[in-house]
């Protein structure tokens, strides 16, 4: 097993020795922890479920969105014909 030195200013230091002693960790064993979890592959499915519920966001597959595409069609080509005729 490899070691790695950081630098950690007095704030997070006494941050890191509060943490592990109500955990009864060590720091190495914290901060391995916290690294294979920040480091471990993520479901993009799952990923995406939490960022939905962080903004508030529906899942779309659940969503009832109506929609009328022939009268935004319709209204698209009316448009189109009055810009083209030079009237809004």
């Amino acid at each position: 097993m490899s070691t790695l030195s950081i630098r950690l200013d007095p704030e997070l230091e006494r941050r890191l020795d509060l943490e592990v002693a109500r955990r009864g960790s060590t720091r190495s064993r914290f901060v391995q922890e916290l690294l294979r979890e920040a480091l471990s592959p993520q479901d993009p499915v799952h990923l995406l479920q939490e960022a939905r519920a962080a903004y508030g966001l529906p899942d779309p597959a659940k969503a009832r969105v109506r929609t009328n595409k022939a009268a935004d069609v319709k209204a698209l080509v009316r448009k189109a014909v009055a810009d083209k005729q030079g009237r809004k």
